[in-house]
């Protein structure tokens, strides 16, 4: 499975893709870059702590999305993955 970023990115359409973390390896391939998935980890933890916080900041909902994580059957016969009840990002508003 792969994702395309169009909110923003530049260029755009910046292609994401991650793998059966095991088989290929612990990483998240961003574009033509390969990092491993504890420095992608760190980027998200550095993007959410390193500045201050905005109103209507996306970090926030971000964050309640990770929050409302809960494990669920995963795509493989006995294997677990992660899902949110919350939106990573919600739409812009008018």
């Amino acid at each position: 499975m792969s994702l395309i970023l169009s909110m923003g990115t530049q260029p755009a359409g910046l292609k994401v893709q991650t793998f059966e973390f095991g088989s290929m390896g612990n990483t998240v391939h961003l574009g033509d870059y390969e990092i491993s998935i504890e420095d992608f980890l760190v980027v998200a933890k550095y993007v959410l702590t390193n500045t201050d916080l905005d109103s209507n900041d996306p970090r926030l909902q971000f964050v309640k999305c990770v929050q409302s994580m809960k494990e669920v059957k995963g795509y493989n016969s006995g294997q677990k993955r992660l899902a949110a009840s919350e939106p990573a990002v919600l739409p812009p508003q008018s």
